[in-house]
């Protein structure tokens, strides 16, 4: 097969764990080829959409790419195109799904670019009020302060972003926090805000639990470092070995349906202290942690089932 990969620029792959990189090192490793191509190079003229692509071969260590050749070519003519670009999710990611829709359905799209436009990663979890924290979401700042005035302290976070960029925790007790929330909606511009109890649960981990074709298959756990709540490897955090426990299986598979409805075939789930806090389907991360631990392969796994899907 000839497989594109679209996503932020090669030479800014954090090579030690980088997902997409271990994606294409299999597929590579199956005898496919390997293109990629970042969403800036997708464009459709004349009923046909098309990418200025580069064919690679891949390595797990550095120089972890050699380029073979670039060229414009149509989106159907890659097998299989895996959207991998890192959030934030901004109208220019929407919009480049919406040229996705229009490659062939000769080409498979994963994950689709219906289902990750219907999955907003943190928004799509107030489909399941019973699995997450108590939550807020809007820009009135007195209905804000009122919520989080329930809580001993509150997490606000921007609504499209990843990594834990721009994540803060405020406590509506503090004679600041009304200029503290003001300051936060203005830096999200018109996009709503999210805004949730604290859970002092965060200090035993941020577990990352990863669902493929509807399957919890492992995970792994992020545990915050020094004064800095956040768990995110972008923010500090540091992954460490779990496993999964009873809980974390029945979250999977309370949102496994969603993930069938919107034929998304790889997710990941942040669960922390045994709450549903995102659900990852643009691209999910982690995976080489979860092999250095010695879980399961999801490389080999994720190119098993799209295989499959091929026929």
């Amino acid at each position: 097969m000839r497989i594109a990969v679209q996503m932020d620029p090669i030479d800014t792959m954090v090579v030690e764990r980088d997902t997409s990189l271990a994606l294409m090192v299999e597929a590579q490793a199956r005898g496919h080829e390997v293109w990629w191509f970042t969403p800036h190079a997708l464009f459709f003229e004349r009923n046909r959409v098309r990418a200025r692509a580069q064919r690679v071969s891949v390595r797990l260590e550095r120089p972890h790419y050699e380029a073979q050749e670039e060229a414009v070519r149509d989106a159907d003519d890659f097998d299989v195109i895996l959207i991998r670009q890192d959030p934030p999710f901004d109208m220019g990611y929407v919009s480049n799904t919406y040229l996705l829709e229009r490659v062939p359905q000769s080409t498979l799209v994963l994950n689709r670019p219906r289902g990750i436009r219907n999955i907003p990663e943190k928004l799509s979890t107030l489909a399941f009020p019973d699995l997450i924290p108590e939550t807020f979401v809007g820009r009135d700042l007195d209905a804000l302060e009122a919520f989080a005035k329930r809580f001993d302290q509150v997490v606000l976070k921007p609504a499209f972003l990843a990594g834990g960029e721009g994540v803060i925790k405020a406590r509506a007790a503090d004679a600041d926090f009304p200029w503290r929330a003001t300051k936060f909606m203005e830096e999200a511009g018109r996009e709503p805000i999210i805004a949730q109890e604290f859970l002092p649960g965060v200090t035993a981990g941020d577990k990352r639990v990863f669902v493929l074709a509807g399957e919890a298959i492992g995970a792994v756990m992020r545990l915050p470092q020094g004064d800095d709540f956040r768990a995110n490897l972008h923010a500090g955090g540091v992954a460490v070995k779990t496993e999964l426990d009873a809980c974390d299986r029945e979250i999977a598979a309370a949102v496994a349906p969603l993930l069938a409805q919107e034929n998304i075939l790889f997710a990941g789930l942040d669960v922390i202290a045994g709450k549903l806090t995102e659900i990852n389907v643009t691209s999910p991360t982690l995976v080489r942690e979860l092999g250095r631990f010695g879980g399961a392969d999801v490389p080999k796994l994720f190119w098993d089932h799209v295989g499959a899907l091929r026929g």
